[in-house]
This record gives C-alpha cells, structure tokens and sequence, in this order.
C-alpha cells in the first residue's frame, strides 16, 4: 500500500499527470499497478515463508481444499479438508451481488433514481437470499465451525 501511495504521489506532484483528465487517470493506474505488483512479488519472494508449525496450524483451523496444501495436508492427516469449493464460489459471486446491489442502489434512491435504485436492490436481496439459502442447506455450521 505504501508503494501504491508513493508511486500515485510521484506521478501526480512530480511528472504533473493529473488525475482529473481520463488519459492521465489511466496512465497513472496502469504504472502505479505495475510498480505496485513488482514491488509485492519481490517483497514475496525475498522474505522468508513461515513456520511449518504456523502453516499447520493455519490448516488445521480454516480446512482448506488440500489442492494447494498438499505438503501440510500430509503433516495432519486427522483433518478432514474442505471439498465445498463450488458452493463457496456460489456464495462469494451472491455476497459481491448483495453489497454491490444494495451499495449502488441505496446510492441511486439517493440520488432520486427510484426504478435503478429499486433494481439494484433487488439484486442485492436475491444475493442475500442465495446466500440464506446456501448456508440453510449445507448447514450453519459450515461458516460458523
């Protein structure tokens, strides 16, 4: 984050890009990303990982799927790992529809967009009872465990 600030700051104060024109807007968001991700990928790569027993411990709280977790998985065998993926995909796309929906279409009631506004509620709500509906039926537990 600090990287992304200093790069933004940099491009705007000293190379005069102003944010306000779209060209310079999208210049500045395509170099800031790229410096952005340079700096978090080398920041990954030279810092050390953590502790195995961090990493066990990690896995044995949230249960992953074992796809990436191959070598910890084998570490604790007792653990049975996550095979919802498809349902958590489904959840995370209703949960985005649910803020978004509800975020953009309170913002257009605001703004005196009633038929929008009400749409985007909707979606929101749909989202929402998706969700209701996912956790209902895999059991509460699911996220709650």
């Amino acid at each position: 984050m600090i990287s992304a600030f200093i790069v933004s700051v940099a491009l705007q104060r000293g190379f005069g890009l102003n944010t306000d024109k779209p060209v310079d807007f999208a210049w500045v968001m395509i170099i800031t990303v790229s410096i952005t991700t340079v700096v978090w990928l080398t920041t990954t790569f030279l810092t050390k990982p953590e502790p195995k027993d961090v990493l066990v411990a990690f896995y044995a709280r949230t249960r992953p799927s074992a796809a990436g977790w191959a070598p910890i998985a084998r570490l604790r065998p007792d653990v049975q790992p996550s095979r919802d993926g498809l349902s958590n995909l489904l959840d995370w796309i209703a949960g985005c529809m649910l803020i978004y929906g509800v975020l953009f279409g309170v913002g257009k009631l605001l703004l005196h967009e009633p038929v929008p506004g009400l749409i985007l509620l909707s979606c929101g709500l749909l989202g929402g009872a998706i969700i209701y509906w996912d956790l209902s039926r895999r059991g509460w537990s699911a996220v709650v465990d």
